[in-house]
């Protein structure tokens, strides 16, 4: 069964912002790629700055990845060191997907300003991703598995930061720019993070 049409619309908006930028991307061509009529841009999100601001505040699925990789605490501090291994691998993916998306918002002032507005009505916006690794953390030093003196929302900036350095590096200077394979940088920022000696 086909998904709906603002389902089509978002996904191919998505993906036609990654092939060729905002600039060049009109109402015409997204309706085409999602097999949906042009007025449905307009029934389903009143036009094309609606669209890219609902996208923009919008679930990719690489978030969704993000959120499932994070398996449940547990007072093993192994299975935090793994839990967030897992995590980063699925986080570097989520900012590699969101760059195209997030450079086509700076490079509008109005679109800009309309996803910040749709943020702050719906409660969405990127701090969610450091407040949902900031409760996670916190979970887990809860069970015992992360130092008591540890600070999660500052564990949490820097997790993030870490994952979308890596993805905007890959991203911007081309892969294997950074010194060492991703899997190593993951491993050496985990270990970094949870205060353990190097390897």
């Amino acid at each position: 069964m086909a998904a709906p049409a603002r389902q089509r619309i978002l996904d191919a908006t998505a993906r036609l912002l990654r092939e060729k930028g905002l600039a060049r991307l009109t109402t015409r061509e997204i309706a085409q790629a999602a097999d949906a009529a042009e007025g449905s841009i307009t029934k389903n999100f009143g036009g094309k700055l609606g669209l890219l601001t609902a996208l923009l505040s919008s679930d990719l699925p690489e978030l969704t990845a993000w959120r499932d990789a994070l398996t449940p605490p547990t007072s093993r501090p192994e299975d935090l060191e793994a839990a967030l291994t897992r995590a980063a691998d699925a986080a570097i993916d989520y900012y590699a997907a969101s760059l195209p998306l997030i450079a086509g918002a700076v490079s509008d002032a109005t679109l800009l300003e309309a996803y910040r507005a749709t943020n702050t009505a719906n409660g969405t916006g990127p701090q969610l991703a450091v407040q949902q690794m900031t409760d996670y953390l916190a979970a887990w030093q809860q069970h015992g598995a992360l130092a008591p003196t540890a600070d999660p929302g500052a564990l949490a900036l820097l997790f993030c930061g870490a994952a979308q350095v890596q993805a905007w590096t890959d991203y911007l200077a081309g892969p294997g720019v950074l010194p060492g394979s991703r899997a190593d940088r993951i491993d050496r920022v985990v270990t970094a993070l949870l205060g353990r000696p190097g390897r």
